[in-house]
């Protein structure tokens, strides 16, 4: 099914051509951080990490510097804005005698197992140069889009944006980052095993449910079989999110505690809730699982 834009006569904010330049390459956070200051003109960090929901001030700090460095904003300071009609680019033919260059160009193409343009090499050193990123990082981002088959320069743009939103700076932040994005992928294929379907299959949404399960909840393997058995057949990450929040509301942290409250004795769950029966009425608001779940959380086809 085809989408049109809705007509809208309502209020409107105008969008400068070089924020549309940088959507490739800028992340989301930062592309929310422009247009917020196009409507609000606040450049507040405080203000704009809590109005926008970024993880930090820095990360407000780090989208303002991005857009004073674009052209977009200007140092109060004094000082004139960085010209916005062309992006800046590093002169490769003055940087001919810079040995990261040379390493740059070289491990690039032995990463991404084939040679890459002039223009592509232009953009890598720009990475370098320009935005600031040391020559170490921009090689281990290489290494990474080339894991996920993503073998251009664009795609290392894109990531190092995200890094730079998350607080990557250096080649320790780096490595930390790639630990963490490889325990929440196996986390995501250890999950998708339980629930029978392909890793790739997950949504956005369901990996970073799966990821906070393990993250924030400290919920494990044993824990999310526990919540599939009492899901009554509705076997999806949704579903079981609800079951699990709803677990941790009560201070369930076990499996133990979690078959406790439904007094049940083993792992082979049918139902809670026999048709026919009737539970007193203290019982029925006790008892975690006689709720309407399909109610209480929206389920994903």
């Amino acid at each position: 099914m085809g989408y049109k834009l809705v007509p809208y006569n309502g209020d409107t904010v105008a969008v400068p051509q070089l924020v549309f330049t940088h959507l490739a390459q800028a992340g989301g956070d930062t592309i929310r951080a422009a247009l917020y200051i196009l409507q609000t003109g606040d450049t507040d960090p405080r203000t704009m990490a809590r109005t926008l929901g970024l993880p930090s001030i820095e990360a407000a700090k780090r989208a303002l510097q991005y857009w004073a460095g674009a052209g977009l904003l200007e140092n109060e300071r004094g000082g004139s804005p960085a010209p916005a009609a062309e992006p800046r680019h590093a002169d490769l033919a003055s940087m001919a005698n810079d040995p990261y260059v040379a390493v740059l160009s070289q491990e690039s193409q032995t990463i991404f197992g084939k040679g890459i343009s002039r223009n592509e090499l232009q953009r890598l050193v720009d990475l370098y140069q320009i935005d600031g990123w040391k020559p170490d990082v921009i090689l281990l981002c290489c290494a990474e889009v080339a894991r996920l088959g993503r073998r251009t320069v664009g795609a290392v743009a894109h990531l190092l944006s995200r890094w730079r939103e998350d607080g990557v700076e250096t080649g320790e932040d780096a490595e930390r980052w790639l630990k963490r994005a490889k325990q929440r992928e196996d986390w995501c294929s250890d999950a998708a095993a339980q629930f029978g379907i392909a890793p790739r299959d997950l949504t956005n949404w369901e990996r970073r449910a799966i990821a906070r399960w393990h993250e924030e909840m400290g919920v494990g393997h044993e824990m999310i079989d526990e919540a599939l058995l009492h899901a009554n057949g509705k076997n999806t990450v949704r579903y079981v999110d609800g079951i699990l929040r709803a677990w941790r509301a009560q201070g369930i942290t076990t499996v133990e505690a979690a078959r406790k409250q439904g007094q049940l004795e083993g792992s082979n769950i049918v139902m809670t809730e026999r048709p026919g029966t009737q539970q007193p009425a203290a019982s029925a608001q006790k008892d975690l699982f006689n709720r309407n779940w399909a109610a209480m959380f929206d389920e994903e086809g």
